[in-house]
């Protein structure tokens, strides 16, 4: 049973145990728990801050929790057939770093701001091609159930998000700016 009490009231719980070798059956304790826990919902009672001082696991959070725990938008893909330009049109106007290429209802591959940038500093004239012409890897999936260790094995330098389905097929996008998040 949970009591809501402070400190202090779990101090004086400690001492007891301290002292319930030196007791009998015969004898008779009372503990007065002067505190309740109303001055403490942002500390004890608070499940992050206890994590953040060690008192609790850090939560490992599925793929699917992670998406849940954000605020909820489309994912914005881009069809491999678009132009270069559109691409980062749409990278600034959602204010997003890296975009799933589509290709016939399917998942074709990817595109990230520095590929982007690094193609366009060489060529500026790419601008008006096709995004399947400079498009990187298909983003992996991964299970609604993988773990944030699962999860962060699969990102890299090359590899900055990876794409989960919810249980409604819904596709989702999980960044590296995500994971930082999750792990706060």
């Amino acid at each position: 049973e949970g009591i809501f009490v402070g400190y202090s009231a779990g101090s004086a719980i400690a001492g007891l145990l301290q002292l319930k070798n030196r007791l009998t059956e015969k004898d008779i304790v009372v503990v007065i728990f002067h505190d309740h826990g109303s001055r403490y919902v942002g500390k004890l009672y608070n499940d992050e801050w206890m994590r953040d001082r060690g008192f609790l696991e850090k939560k490992n959070p599925t793929a699917l929790e992670i998406v849940r725990n954000r605020p909820a938008h489309k994912l914005i893909t881009i069809d491999a057939s678009d132009r270069i330009g559109a691409a980062i049109e749409m990278l600034k106007k959602f204010d997003i770093s890296q975009i799933p290429v589509r290709q016939n209802d399917q998942f074709v591959g990817s595109l990230d701001d520095s590929h982007i940038f690094s193609v366009l500093m060489d060529n500026p004239a790419l601008r008006e091609e096709k995004v399947e012409n400079i498009m990187q890897p298909l983003f992996p999936f991964v299970d609604a159930g993988a773990t944030l260790d699962t999860i962060t094995q699969r990102l890299s330098k090359t590899n900055p998000a990876v794409l989960v389905k919810d249980n409604e097929n819904n596709v989702h996008i999980i960044t590296k700016y995500d994971i930082i998040d999750a792990i706060r």
